[in-house]
């Protein structure tokens, strides 16, 4: 009898491709205001809440359709996630991202309007490190520290928000253009009878209600 390897805890990514046009969604973006970012040389859009906009109405709806099947189908759950901040990202030959978490957020998402093989891909890194590491021959899913995804224009991607990751250095000479999104749970999270329940439109009501 073989020996079963059980990969518990493991941590979901998922990969969906938008099927319509970008043309007029890149055109858009064009004429955005973006900010320098010190230390990385990429740059961030100044309105950072940009599915607000009608320009970007179908990414939205693509966005939205893929956070519910996220929730639904990965975590089991019925509660709605909406997106709260939602921006632009730049990476112009000779820059790159810190690696980074997303706090205040459930579920992080990254959107490629402009992204190929030569582009430098997302780069995940694993949270909880070995405080004592054997010599690996040949790296896989269990070993492995950093996890490189590749992905391609028209691309979202979607993962928990305190999973560690960055961008490394563009060295080449095409400009990698993503859009970053945070969610947060429009629903009473938790549960009363587990003493978990965070009911914020609840507590928001009292707090009023004192003064």
């Amino acid at each position: 009898m073989e020996d079963e390897l059980l990969q518990i805890f493991p941590t979901p990514i998922t990969i969906t491709k938008y099927k319509g046009s970008l043309v007029d969604e890149l055109k858009y973006i064009d004429t955005l205001e973006y900010i320098k970012q010190k230390g990385n040389g990429n740059f961030q859009s100044k309105d950072n809440y940009l599915l607000k906009h009608k320009q970007l109405k179908n990414i939205k709806d693509f966005i939205k359709e893929c956070i519910n099947k996220f929730t639904k189908n990965i975590y089991q759950s019925d509660q709605k996630l909406i997106v709260t901040q939602c921006w632009l990202n730049k990476n112009p030959k000779g820059s790159s991202h810190h690696e980074h978490i997303h706090p205040n957020s459930i579920i992080s998402g990254v959107f490629y309007f402009k992204q190929n093989p030569k582009l430098p891909p997302i780069q995940f890194s694993k949270t909880l490190q070995y405080s004592m590491k054997l010599h690996t021959k040949k790296f896989n899913n269990v070993n492995s520290d950093t996890f490189l995804l590749s992905c391609t224009d028209g691309e979202l991607i979607l993962f928990p928000s305190n999973l560690n990751h960055s961008v490394p250095l563009n060295t080449g000479d095409e400009e990698r253009i993503s859009m970053s999104f945070n969610t947060f749970s429009i629903d009473i999270l938790g549960a009363e009878n587990d003493l978990t329940e965070l009911n914020i439109p609840n507590l928001v009501y009292e707090n009023n209600q004192r003064h």
